[in-house]
């Protein structure tokens, strides 16, 4: 960018307006700084008159919010130099200027504009001591200074202003990230248990309508393992609902982790599903996130065999090895879903996020006749010390 155009975007920012709550300040200020330099000596109602463009100025700036910097250093500048030069002992006005320069110079977001207006305000002290009243002896150095000290001060305050509006927006920011993490969380919470118990209850209900007809105790043995498995999922939902409104995790039930896999295997074998486990006893024992997500993923997969190709073959295999727990999860049968269909859309979804949340990846898609689940994640060096066994 060229030093023209940079100066170009300096004179295209915007300007700040004025607050409603600025106002009493400035026209107090104002009216404080001109009755000081009536009261100074003897003075005229020309000289009145020659300082009210000023009061005015001030006035519309508090009730104008969009009243141009320009105009109104104008207004000020032209009026306090007018009325000083036509009498000098009325000097105290010039204080009017380095007012105006701190309220210029804190809501313009343009330096350049606000260098040009701090630089008229300081001239003009400079030109009533040389020019309209030399005779008066009027130190203009003080009045200089001071034009130049409350721009400074003001692009202070604007630089302080500005920052704190930075800080306010990355804090929204923030706020949403967390809130749209929040509700990814949850989501991906009842969706899992939604729909592993879902999947779990229709392999029972499916199971005792085949054999209504020929063995009504099997029958109403599947209806009871689907009733189990129902209240055991309403306590679930019940216990996620508390752990969500809860603010002390340490009163959370604990969530089920990689020692719970054979218990889930268990499950959807008499629920129906045909599952051929493996399942090393060092895995079994992971504890902490990987643990978690381990189960998480294993559950979400086979209940997507459950929902949609029950009468596959599923091979469950998990190993560990250099510091990664690796699971596969494959059902033969029947080709599977495409990737594309919304039936799998929100498991997968759900399955990538949780590896990704602990630093791992999944990898998922159908094979020639069924499903494919391939999941890396990482195991913490404590985590994986928990699972090696004791000296014996």
């Amino acid at each position: 960018m060229t030093w023209w155009s940079r100066w170009r975007a300096d004179i295209a920012k915007p300007e700040v307006p004025t607050k409603r709550d600025e106002a009493p300040f400035l026209v107090a200020s104002a009216l404080t700084i001109t009755v000081a330099a009536l009261l100074s000596g003897p003075s005229s109602a020309a000289a009145l008159l020659l300082l009210t463009p000023a009061i005015l100025a001030f006035v519309l700036r508090g009730l104008v919010p969009q009243m141009p910097a320009e105009l109104f250093a104008a207004f000020v500048v032209v009026s306090a130099t007018l009325a000083v030069g036509h009498d000098a002992d009325l000097q105290v006005a010039l204080f009017l200027s380095p007012i105006m320069v701190l309220y210029v110079s804190w809501h313009l977001g343009s330096l350049t504009r606000a260098v040009l207006i701090t630089g008229c305000a300081a001239a003009a002290p400079i030109l009533i001591a040389t020019v309209l009243v030399p005779e008066a002896d009027i130190l203009w150095t003080p009045w200089a200074s001071a034009n130049v000290f409350t721009f400074v001060l003001g692009r202070g305050v604007r630089r302080q202003q500005v920052l704190i509006d930075q800080l306010e927006q990355a804090r929204s920011a923030l706020a949403e990230q967390a809130v749209a993490e929040e509700r990814r969380r949850i989501a991906r919470e009842l969706h899992d248990l939604a729909g592993h118990t879902l999947a779990a209850v229709l392999l029972h209900v499916t199971g005792a309508r085949h054999v209504l007809r020929r063995d009504v105790d099997e029958a109403e043995r599947a209806l009871l393992d689907a009733e189990t498995v129902g209240r055991a999922s309403l306590d679930q939902i019940r216990a996620t609902v508390s752990a969500l409104r809860t603010h002390e995790r340490g009163t959370d039930r604990a969530l089920p982790g990689s020692a719970d896999i054979g218990v889930l295997v268990d499950e959807y074998r008499r629920a129906g599903l045909v599952v051929e486990a493996r399942l090393p006893g060092e895995v079994t024992s992971l504890d902490g996130a990987a643990g978690v997500a381990l189960h998480r993923i294993a559950r979400e997969a086979l209940a997507n065999v459950a929902r949609h190709a029950p009468g596959n073959h599923v091979q469950l295999t998990v190993d560990l090895d250099a510091g990664e727990v690796h699971l596969v999860v494959v059902d033969r049968g029947r080709p599977g879903v495409a990737p594309g269909s919304s039936e799998h859309h929100f498991g997968l979804v759900g399955m990538r996020e949780r590896a990704r949340a602990i630093g791992g990846d999944l990898e998922a898609g159908p094979t020639a006749d069924g499903w494919r689940v391939e999941a890396r994640l990482p195991v913490a060096v404590s985590e994986h010390r928990a699972s090696e066994p004791g000296p014996s």
